[in-house]
């Protein structure tokens, strides 16, 4: 079935309007599902970025925290999260629990491959041919060019967190411990004297890499939060160090899953998110020169915790 807008009307007369990004639409086995279908909604429904003069549904606007280092209280839909808005938005999203008995669950085996799509556009923008035949089967597209770019650097990051037993993954609002299984980061290209960090998610903003990773086979069975994000990682502003770092940015979803497996064995502790992403744990702020891409920081690591090879917990950092 054809992925289509209530608001049909609306998106004909009004020019797309293009914010920062968000997954919303996983390929497994052999085909590409509804977005949306396994991965939980965020709020606001049909608010759009802050820059644009449209006018916004003031009903569905969600308001995060203000404080001293994100001062963005109201946000649409692709707008980032920060590690001092609520612990739900930093988890999953913004307002995602509000979702989570409407979204389905995906039910896939341990060591399936999984691949997953981003949009940059806001909700009452999607369109049917930004989802379906698009060239080199991906996700999403935008026509009339043949994918959906990333607009900022950063790596991409999977965390698994296992439902407690006796709760539903459509209850579970990710409180538990977090376990990272992949990681898509950095090249360190020394021929390129000016910007040898090179971000493949990213890729300078053109066509971006594919996001496929697997599911270790010795994750055990049961019901999880499946976590993708790409990071902007926050940095320290030049000057006599009186200044407080930039936040990083996050741009968080869930997808609602349910493993089939033969393993016994249990997962390995995990974080917490979102003290994980808080400015001070690894890899959430860099030197100015990373930020631009302009040098590697020494002894830098991805952020989001150790990653989990399906036997033990490695340091996860760039291969140099």
């Amino acid at each position: 079935m054809m992925f289509r807008l209530s608001l049909a009307t609306l998106v004909a007369t009004i020019p797309w309007v293009q914010c920062h990004f968000t997954f919303v639409r996983i390929f497994h086995n052999g085909e590409w599902k509804e977005p949306l279908q396994y991965i939980r909604y965020l709020s606001p429904l049909y608010a759009l970025c802050p820059s644009n003069a449209r006018i916004r549904n003031k009903t569905n606007n969600f308001y995060e925290p203000s404080t001293n280092y994100a001062g963005m209280p109201e946000r649409g839909y692709n707008n980032p999260t920060f590690f001092t808005d609520y612990p739900e938005s930093v988890r999953c999203g913004r307002d995602n629990m509000a979702w989570a008995t409407k979204t389905d669950v995906l039910k896939i085996k341990a060591g399936d491959t999984l691949e997953v799509a981003h949009q940059r556009y806001e909700p009452p923008d999607w369109r049917d041919n930004q989802w379906y035949n698009c060239p080199n089967r991906r996700g999403a597209c935008d026509p009339p060019t043949a994918y959906m770019d990333i607009n900022h650097p950063g790596p991409f990051l999977v965390h698994l967190s296992k439902v407690p037993e006796g709760e539903d993954v459509r209850s579970y609002d990710g409180s538990g411990d977090w376990v990272k299984i992949h990681t898509l980061g950095m090249e360190y290209r020394e021929n390129n004297t000016k910007t040898p960090v090179f971000w493949i998610p990213w890729n300078n903003q053109q066509e971006p890499a594919r996001f496929v990773f697997n599911v270790p086979p010795q994750t055990p069975a049961g019901q999880y939060l499946m976590r993708l994000d790409i990071i902007w990682s926050g940095f320290i502003p030049q000057g006599d160090g009186t200044f407080p770092p930039i936040l990083g940015q996050m741009y968080p979803s869930c997808a609602q899953i349910e493993i089939e497996s033969d393993s016994s064995g249990p997962l390995p502790r995990g974080v917490r998110i979102p003290e994980i992403f808080s400015p001070n744990s690894t890899g959430m702020t860099t030197s100015l020169a990373m930020y631009r891409n302009t040098a590697l920081d020494q002894d830098y690591e991805y952020p989001g915790g150790p990653i989990w090879d399906g036997e033990k917990l490695n340091t996860d950092k760039p291969a140099v």
